[in-house]
Order: structure tokens, then sequence, then C-alpha cells
């Protein structure tokens, strides 16, 4: 999270996307949020994603080159991530002052 919000802050992301998606919260920007769902339903489903979903994300304007895109995204990032939990790899020096600890859920 750390060098994300890091890089996001270097391209100006907008600082309510950034914020949101560091609280877990939904986006400002409806076809970023319906990118976010579908990429986090990607991922916790393991693919296996309802074609309610899909048809969501293909009504929010995104096409089936975007679903093959997000696969792409979420496959690089587990190889990336589970490297990095296991061998511990240190910040590097442009990431530091953006350090996350993930929210509590929040009981509804």
């Amino acid at each position: 999270m750390a060098g994300h919000s890091t890089l996001a802050k270097m391209i100006h992301m907008d600082e309510g996307v950034i914020a949101a998606l560091r609280a877990g919260t939904p986006l400002p920007d409806a076809k970023l949020e319906a990118l976010h769902r579908f990429t986090t339903l990607v991922v916790r489903e393991r693919g296996f994603v309802p074609d309610v979903e899909v048809d969501a994300f293909f009504a929010a304007g995104y096409t089936r080159r975007n679903v093959l895109e997000v696969i792409f995204g979420v496959a690089t990032k587990v190889m990336s991530n589970y490297t990095n939990h296991i061998v511990h790899s240190p910040y590097d020096a442009f990431m530091q002052g953006n350090e996350w600890t993930k929210p509590q859920a929040v009981s509804a």
C-alpha cells in the first residue's frame, strides 16, 4: 500500500480516491469504483466472478479486453506481493510516510 500510495501521489491521483482506497471505502468516482469492485471480486472469488458482476463491469464502460487486463494485473501483483511478504522486503526510501495498516472491519 505504501508504494501504491506514493506512486498515486506522484501521478497526482485524486486525493479522495487515494484516501478511499487506503480506508477501504467506496471510491468517489463511479467508473473507478466499478473497476475496484470487479478487481476485488476477481481476487476474492479466484476468478469465479458471477456473470451479473461481469455485466455490471461492462455496463460501467469496460470491455472484455479490460477483463483480461485485470487478470494480468492480479497475476502480476500476486507474484510480487507474495514474494515481498515472504522475504520481508524493506520499504524503499520513497515510500516512507505512506506506510499502511489494514483497517479493522466496520460493524454493520
